[in-house]
Formats: structure tokens, C-alpha cells, sequence
């Protein structure tokens, strides 16, 4: 009797095991180093994470911040397990920074592989002396701008004034690399004589969002006049340093600026180790070209981005494999 009871209840312990759905097939975790919470970088970091762990893909991803990108780079090249299930948030100019193994770096570093862009960065000299017309009207000028260590906002716009123009212009300037916020505060209150403003578009687009030390410098009520670098200045700091983009701001894109103006765009961006699978990197930037319009409902740099703009700017060689194939087969590369 007891024999049969037995095999009574395996056969229904079988039938309603049968009767369950299949388990789902556990996911790769992925983590993401992104930027200090609360930037635009980390936001959108979050909106992949959320878009990757809600959908239909083997992946998902466990999302966390850094004190920022040459951590993120330091960490990939340090960690040889990290470059096999990590990507991270990074820039065009700390990749260059990491390959030349300039400060902040003390040595050369492996440049990371572009898995996708979220937005192109965007940084130009603006002034409050009204007989300030050019850049090169700026000889012998006070000039506040991020810290060195601050690419976007620090190292670039020097460089900028380093290769774009002549010696002994660049000598004449008194540069004060004090920071963002300090730098807008410095022109507001008229210590300085020009200092950095800038943002956030999407190159294909030209759509674009104002940082914010330049919606706090627009505010301020003065008159103010934005200058041009040149795309002439651009093209010989891209040749002789850090890598940027020529490319145009549209006139309107913030108020007060009435033509378009040349800038050297940086971007920032997922990436990932030349030693990341290709499969991971497939995967991923399909997910990113698949749920595009997706990142805009998390922040409004996520509205600036496209699917064209994913990849704007990039040659085949420096996109991760991986990656390339899932832009190849969209028939965006």
C-alpha cells in the first residue's frame, strides 16, 4: 500500500511539474561603471539598465557608480576578470588621454572599444567685455575653465588655445583651471574676462541641452558674446593633440548666440576592453539601436541621441566588433 501511495504521488508531483512553465534561462550579468550619481552619464546608464534588464535579451545589467571615467579606464586595464563581464561609461578625449598615457594617467593605457555614443559634449569661450569679438581677441585676457583632470571642460579648451593658435598667444592668456560651477561664477561676477560654457547634442540632429554652469552664466542678465573657435583651430588640435570633432552649434541652440559656431566636439559613451566578448558587445548595442527613443523618457540628454549618432564620428576600427556587427546589420554602418 505504501509502495503505491508512493507512486501515486511522483506520478502528480510529475504531471505538475510538467504543467509548470519552463524556468527561464538565467541571464549574464553585465556590469556597468558609469559616472558620479547624478550626471547625465549615470542617468543614462541607468536608462540602458533598465532597458536591457525589462527586455527580451540574455543579459541584464547590475549598474553602478565611480568617482568618474579614468577610474572607469584604470579599472578595465588593472582587472584582467573585469574586462570579460564590465563596460563603462568613458569619453573620446580620456581614451586619447589613457592611449598617450597623459595625466590623469601615469603610464599608457589600452584604449577602450566604442560599444555606443549617448550624446556628443559641446564647449566654447563666451565673454561679458564687449570689445571681445574673437578668440583671438583674447590676448592677454583672464580665462576661467574646469580643471585639468575635467577633460571636457578643463583640458580640451586648452588644448584648444595650445594648438589652435600661435605661441605667444597662448603665453599672453592667464588661464585659471578652477572648475565648472567656479568658472561661470567667476565671469558672472566679473573676475575673469571669458570663461567655458557649453552642453550636450546630437551631431546628426543638431539638437541640443545647455550644461548647467551655462543655463546659470545665461541667466545672469549680462550681455554676453560667444566665441568661435574655428574650425581651422579645431583641425590643427585634432592633428597635433587630444581628438575632436569639428562640427557646428546651430544658432538659437542657446540665447544669445545669433550664427552657428565651430566647436571640438567630444562625446561620451559606452565602451568596453578589446578583450570584452564579442557577443556581450553585439548584444548590447543592439539593445541600444533597438529601444532608441527609449532613453528620452529617463533624461533629456537621452532624447539628443539617434541611431545614426550612436556611432557619429567613428571609423570601424575603434568600435568594438561585436558592437560594429549590430550597427553593420541595422544598416547604420
Amino acid at each position: 500500500m505504501k509502495r503505491l501511495t508512493l507512486i501515486l504521488t511522483c506520478l502528480v508531483v510529475g504531471a505538475l511539474c510538467a504543467a509548470l512553465p519552463a524556468r527561464a534561462a538565467e541571464k549574464t550579468v553585465i556590469h556597468l561603471l558609469s559616472t558620479p550619481f547624478g550626471t547625465g552619464s549615470y542617468v543614462l546608464g541607468t536608462a540602458l539598465e533598465s532597458i536591457v534588464n525589462q527586455g527580451n535579451y540574455p543579459l541584464s545589467i547590475a549598474h553602478a557608480e565611480t568617482p568618474g571615467q579614468a577610474y572607469n579606464v584604470n579599472k578595465l586595464n588593472a582587472d584582467a576578470a573585469a574586462r570579460q563581464n564590465t563596460v563603462v561609461t568613458a569619453s573620446q578625449g580620456i581614451n586619447w588621454l589613457a592611449e598617450q598615457g597623459k595625466k590623469p594617467f601615469p603610464a599608457k593605457r589600452t584604449p577602450l572599444k566604442l560599444i555606443g555614443i549617448y550624446t556628443y559634449t559641446a564647449t566654447w569661450l563666451v565673454t561679458g567685455d564687449k570689445d571681445i569679438k574673437s578668440v583671438a581677441d583674447l590676448r592677454g585676457k583672464r580665462i576661467a575653465m574646469g580643471r585639468i583632470p575635467q577633460v571636457i571642460w578643463g583640458y580640451e579648451p586648452d588644448a584648444l588655445l595650445r594648438n589652435g593658435y600661435d605661441d605667444d598667444f597662448y603665453k599672453s592668456l592667464k588661464i585659471q583651471f578652477v572648475g565648472t560651477s567656479e568658472a561661470a561664477t567667476a565671469l558672472v561676477n566679473g573676475q575673469v574676462d571669458a570663461a567655458t560654457i557649453g552642453g550636450y547634442m546630437d551631431p546628426v540632429s543638431g539638437k541640443f541641452s545647455p550644461a548647467p554652469q551655462t543655463v546659470e552664466v545665461l541667466a545672469s542678465g549680462r550681455e554676453l558674446t560667444h566665441l568661435d573657435w574655428t574650425k581651422d583651430a579645431v583641425e590643427k588640435t585634432a592633428a597635433k593633440d587630444i581628438r575632436l570633432f569639428p562640427i557646428q552649434v546651430p544658432a538659437k541652440a542657446v540665447d544669445g548666440l545669433e550664427a552657428p559656431l565651430w566647436i571640438g566636439a567630444d562625446l561620451h559613451g559606452l565602451f568596453a576592453h578589446p578583450d570584452f566578448p564579442e557577443e556581450y558587445a553585439y548584444i548590447l548595442a543592439k539593445a541600444m539601436i533597438e529601444n532608441i527613443e527609449a532613453f528620452g523618457k529617463y533624461h533629456a540628454l537621452g532624447g539628443l541621441m539617434s541611431r545614426a549618432g550612436l556611432v557619429k564620428g567613428f571609423s570601424p576600427e575603434n568600435i568594438h566588433p561585436g558592437a560594429l556587427r549590430a550597427y553593420q546589420e541595422a544598416g547604420i554602418l
